[in-house]
């Protein structure tokens, strides 16, 4: 039973590392946030966007292996549905068949290949 009370311990300290690494967050992001409203109102949206940078650029730096092996994705760079790219392919055939029948229709028929 030394396992399961190794192992609990284990959990309940990286829940609470974990709870303290989120304060600490919100602690600095709100520093961040008055020293960016003390600022001057003209530089107050470029220190912001600077600020949004530094944080994604740092999130970037992340090893996704120091993580527990979790791959952090970004959602833009999933990669596309097929039902998605199916229903535009119809959309950009029927769109195109108005102009040029053949040329559309083949492409809203590899459109509903896509999509089913």
């Amino acid at each position: 039973m030394p396992r399961d009370e190794d192992s609990q311990r284990k959990v309940g300290s990286q829940a609470d590392s974990q709870t303290q690494r989120e304060a600490e967050i919100e602690r600095l992001a709100g520093e961040i946030g008055r020293l960016i409203q003390a600022s001057d109102i003209k530089t107050r949206e470029e220190l912001a966007e600077i600020a949004n940078s530094l944080l994604r650029e740092q999130g970037l730096r992340m090893d996704p292996a120091a993580v527990d092996n979790q791959i952090i994705t970004d959602a833009r760079r999933r990669p596309l549905n097929p039902l998605a790219a199916g229903i535009g392919l119809i959309m950009v055939g029927a769109a195109v068949t108005l102009v040029v029948p053949f040329v559309g229709l083949t492409l809203a028929a590899c459109g509903v290949l896509a999509a089913f």
